[in-house]
């Protein structure tokens, strides 16, 4: 048995890319219990660098993160299990992306 053999890891998020011209983006479904959603949806829309893409009627919601001063998406998106209502989080998309070119407008 290996009881106490396991090295003690800090498990925070690594500090952002060394290049500021990136954005580390990440896109997360979260899973809220269906009578919580309201409130996690509204708390998302609080929390600086969240935003809600999305919801369905069991709970879902579609969150885009983006690292911020104050926390890191990785450590956002660990928070968000801790919160009342929520069920799970898990990570479906990342990527980082040029931040110049986030700044301009969408062209559809």
């Amino acid at each position: 048995m290996r009881t106490g053999r396991f090295e003690r890891i800090d498990h925070t998020a690594a500090p952002a890319p060394a290049d500021p011209a990136l954005v580390n983006i990440c896109g997360v479904l979260l899973h809220a219990l269906p009578q919580a959603a309201d409130a996690v949806a509204a708390r998302l829309d609080h929390t600086v660098g969240c935003e809600v893409h999305a919801r369905t009627a069991d709970g879902r919601i579609v969150v885009v993160i983006e690292d911020t001063a104050e926390a890191s998406a990785l450590d956002r998106m660990r928070d968000f299990t801790q919160w009342d209502g929520v069920a799970a989080s898990s990570l479906v998309f990342h990527q980082f992306e040029d931040a110049e070119a986030l700044e301009g407008e969408i062209e559809a």
